[in-house]
């Protein structure tokens, strides 16, 4: 994914986003891949960005196979509400949904944080065709390995690009 590619998937996000709900108030974005497109996407909102921590693959290399085992680290996120819930809508940002086990667990283990009355929204830049749970939003759906404008591209794979971003798909 080029940076280029990055910022016209972040900016068809958001209008898609307020088109279907016209405000957000959280964005959060889960580390380390979906920290930039969470920024980017509560830039455009007007909001700030807040983050989670997630782990899903045993490190950061390419080409690792997810675990099925998610672990988070909301301390973070838990101090900066200093015992307040978030109300309203609240987006949750990605870089990819790969199986669907991170939203799934981070849906379950925000309901805690998170107002009776509030949404929760999800969001990735990228669905992998196997996910069995699916965000509310994506742009690309792949089948790959994608590599990120954060991320170093392997020394020993051609990489092609994925194509300008032209629509945001809503699964909800």
């Amino acid at each position: 994914m080029t940076p280029d590619a990055l910022r016209e998937a972040t900016t068809l996000l958001a209008g898609a986003i307020l088109s279907d709900h016209q405000s957000v108030q959280h964005v959060i974005g889960i580390a380390n891949g979906g920290v930039a497109p969470a920024r980017m996407i509560a830039s455009t909102l007007g909001v700030k960005a807040r983050t989670v921590h997630a782990r899903h693959n045993t490190g950061d290399a390419t080409y690792q196979q997810a675990t099925g085992k998610v672990t988070l680290d909301l301390d973070p996120l838990i101090r900066a509400l200093n015992g307040q819930r978030m109300k309203g809508r609240v987006l949750v940002v990605d870089d990819i949904c790969g199986s669907g086990a991170t939203l799934r667990r981070l849906q379950h283990d925000l309901a805690p944080l998170l107002s009776p009355s509030a949404q929760l929204l999800t969001a990735v830049l990228c669905l992998n065709t196997g996910a069995t749970t699916l965000p509310d939003y994506s742009v690309w759906t792949v089948s790959d390995w994608v590599v990120f404008p954060w991320e170093k591209p392997p020394a020993d794979q051609d990489t092609t690009p994925l194509p300008r971003p032209e629509e945001v798909l809503c699964h909800a």
